[in-house]
């Protein structure tokens, strides 16, 4: 470091003599350029099937609910699909299913082939039938921290309210794969039901309305949710969950909803963009429109092989997400969910993206690096400096203080 500042190209003469002030390294950091998204329109992007859809009908929340891309036959319309594509859209035809609304299945590049990071996360593959042995069915362990009807506490203050199964698109590295597709839907009755137990326990200070998607439930049942829960004395913190300003922005074009927001407002919206390439006009607009309505919006991005190692789509995307008044919140590694190996990263790959993030970005847009542990142990953040044994396992102190084992599948 000290020979950086000897070897000076920039100094400040005092008349006694020349002190440096910026070394060459220094100055060609400064120098930099930041890398940024130039955002696109799924509108504009959209496919030959809806080339006749109208600019009106596409920004409606209803057409492209009822225009969700579900099937084999569907999908061909807008994308040659491979015979491993083919073979995994039929084999989770029952179970995780395609699931995709046409504003995001517009962002597809069709000469980027399967590699292509939109399309990996929405069209399934076979690498997800491969079973392995450290990932898990239920990797937040939600079962064992069962709260209620339809709730997970696995914090003093916290509780989760498993909403619906219902998503704008069903993401193929979900960590909730294995309840999505398989489980009872969650009654409107059950819901409020957990709702209610929660508003009697005045340990719980802090409420995650999850799924699913939160979003994809009706005006009226949002409603009811959220006032029950803003008449609670005791609670402090609402979250609706949602990825629905990156899949389906189009829900916020709705007035009924907005304004259903802002009446209890503060409203904590956790959504998720993982890639530049989801950074559209209309999921500005949404960003927007929430911010108008109240909420403190946060991005919780996931580390995805394939899809996002590139430390400078992690910058792009977090300069976009602060100009439209997103807070990059967290950047998870992957979780230990069954099916999601083929997304699955090791540890260093976070490390290098965080280190790539400070100094380019200030302390706004860099988010929190975790991993949530296996079986509902909780959140830690994670920092160079872990110690591995076995070759690749990480030990981990979660916050009440119990060491728990992470396997690190790359090392």
């Amino acid at each position: 470091m000290h020979s950086s500042w000897a070897n000076t190209s920039i100094s400040m003469d005092t008349g006694s003599e020349t002190k440096p002030l910026i070394g060459k390294v220094e100055a060609a950091a400064l120098d930099r350029q930041p890398v940024c998204v130039v955002p696109s329109s799924s509108y504009d992007l959209r496919p030959s099937k809806w080339r006749d859809v109208s600019a009106e009908a596409w920004a409606s929340y209803d057409w492209q609910w009822q225009n969700r891309v579900m099937t084999c036959d569907d999908l061909l319309e807008i994308t040659p699909l491979s015979e491993d594509e083919r073979r995994a859209i039929e084999t989770f035809s029952r179970t995780f299913s395609l699931c995709v609304s046409p504003h995001y299945v517009a962002l597809l590049r069709l000469e980027s082939g399967d590699s292509h990071p939109i399309r990996r996360q929405c069209i399934p593959t076979m690498a997800e039938t491969e079973v392995i042995d450290c990932l898990m069915d239920d990797p937040l362990g939600e079962a064992r921290h069962h709260y209620s009807g339809c709730g997970t506490r696995r914090y003093p203050d916290r509780a989760l309210v498993y909403t619906t199964h219902a998503c704008a698109m069903r993401c193929r590295h979900c960590t909730r794969r294995c309840k999505v597709g398989r489980m009872e839907q969650p009654t409107h009755a059950s819901v409020m039901k957990t709702i209610d137990d929660i508003c009697a326990d005045t340990r719980i200070r802090d409420v995650l309305l999850s799924g699913g998607d939160a979003l994809s439930l009706s005006n009226d049942e949002i409603e009811a949710m959220l006032g029950r829960l803003r008449a609670c004395p005791h609670i402090d913190v609402i979250r609706l969950c949602t990825r629905m300003p990156c899949t389906l922005p189009q829900r916020m074009n709705d007035d009924v909803l907005l304004q259903t927001l802002a009446r209890y407002a503060p409203i904590y919206v956790n959504t998720q963009f993982n890639h530049p390439l989801e950074a559209t006009d209309e999921s500005a607009k949404a960003l927007q429109l929430l911010r108008k309505a109240g909420c403190v919006i946060g991005n919780q991005s996931v580390l995805l092989r394939g899809v996002n190692e590139n430390p400078k789509d992690h910058e792009a995307l977090n300069r976009w997400l602060l100009r439209n008044g997103c807070r990059p919140y967290y950047l998870f590694l992957c979780d230990v969910a069954q099916g999601t190996y083929h997304f699955r990263t090791p540890i260093q790959t976070g490390f290098e993206i965080m280190a790539h993030l400070r100094g380019r970005l200030s302390g706004l847009g860099i988010p929190h690096y975790v991993v949530d542990l296996p079986d509902g142990m909780g959140k830690v953040d994670l920092a160079p400096g872990l110690v591995h044994c076995d070759s690749n396992i990480v030990h981990f102190r979660n916050w009440f203080g119990a060491d728990v084992s992470y396997p690190d599948v790359f090392v």
